[in-house]
């Protein structure tokens, strides 16, 4: 039997066409053409974002029981004082907490730095939602260590007016003068009171002009127009500034002047069980604050490769709805 190729062609090419008449269906899908890698990235990306969800959560368990455990320490050491049998044991722990809570301060401030840099020269892909709500979150930390550094300064003793000796007896001479014991141990106390404050209020000081500086940047930017920022944003941000100026010369307003707030008086033998316990519970915090940030280290890149992933996952589907349609499957009949 003989064969005609380009007859046989035309013939089955018009039983396709009358089939698609008669079905009603173009001979030709506009579908676009799919990136073939695209099922592997929604799927990477879907993992991805479990993964970091679940790094979020584990943030903020961790930042919850810092917090609170924090606080309970704190409180309790607000409410305790030195006795003549303690000497100055208990100041002695709020001194060793509160320059705890000043490096807990600059750690923040480093973190917040480094994102703040982000936000001018980036080089993770982050959105600037996302970097402005780090920044705020470290912001909100920073200020609440410097109250708490305030409120465990005025737990603090403060100068009291005792006479410097006082009778202890007498002899053929007249009055038996001895130094007075509270008058030696208040002096001792506020020693370490004057020296917390003064630098407490030296850190305040440089708090102020950080601020100040920035506001001064942020201005240069204002009338620089720049273009990774609106001028809203920055004069946002200069207004939010002046608002923690004025909050800082208040905080140094208190801890220039202030009453000691009302303490009990330890001995000797429960002022040491409880430094104990202090500096167990201080070492556990001390462990979750390290694993918190070793959580939030791994969480930032992450949130990076989920955006670029995101962003690549949608250019892949904007060349495919821009790609020529290709041809809908036929079906060959003989």
């Amino acid at each position: 039997m003989i064969h005609f190729p380009y007859i046989e062609v035309v013939a089955k090419f018009l039983r396709t066409l009358a089939f698609v008449i008669a079905c009603g269906t173009p001979a030709f899908s506009a579908q676009p053409a799919a990136d073939p890698n695209l099922p592997g990235w929604e799927a990477a990306l879907a993992a991805m974002e479990r993964r970091a969800n679940l790094l979020r959560e584990e943030i903020k368990a961790l930042d919850s029981r810092i917090e609170t455990r924090g606080e309970a320490l704190l409180a309790s050491l607000r409410s305790i004082g030195d006795s003549k049998d303690s000497h100055s044991k208990v100041a002695r722990m709020k001194e060793e907490t509160i320059e705890a809570l000043r490096r807990n301060i600059q750690y923040y401030r480093d973190k917040r730095a480094a994102m703040k840099e982000q936000l001018r020269r980036p080089t993770l892909n982050l959105t600037t939602e996302e970097k402005r709500r780090i920044v705020a979150s470290f912001d909100e930390r920073i200020n609440k260590r410097v109250a708490q550094i305030l409120t465990l300064l005025k737990s603090l003793p403060t100068h009291r007016d005792y006479e410097r000796y006082r009778v202890q007896g007498s002899n053929w001479a007249g009055p038996v003068y001895a130094v007075n014991e509270d008058y030696l141990q208040n002096q001792q106390l506020v020693t370490i009171t004057n020296r917390l404050r003064k630098e407490i209020v030296e850190g305040l000081r440089k708090s102020i002009a950080r601020l100040e500086r920035d506001n001064r940047t942020l201005m240069a930017e204002l009338n620089a127009a720049p273009n990774f920022s609106s001028p809203k944003d920055l004069t946002g941000e200069m207004a939010k500034n002046e608002a923690l100026i004025a909050e800082r010369r208040d905080q140094i307003a208190q801890a220039l002047s202030f009453a000691s707030t009302p303490t009990r008086q330890l001995g000797q033998r429960e002022a040491i069980d409880f430094d104990h316990e202090r500096l167990r519970t201080v070492n556990e915090l001390r462990r979750d604050f390290e694993n918190l940030f070793a959580r939030y280290n791994t969480l930032i890149p992450q949130l990076s490769l989920i955006n670029s992933t995101r962003a690549t996952i949608a250019a892949a589907k904007a060349r495919a709805q821009k790609a020529p349609p290709t041809p809908a499957p036929t079906s060959s009949s003989r």
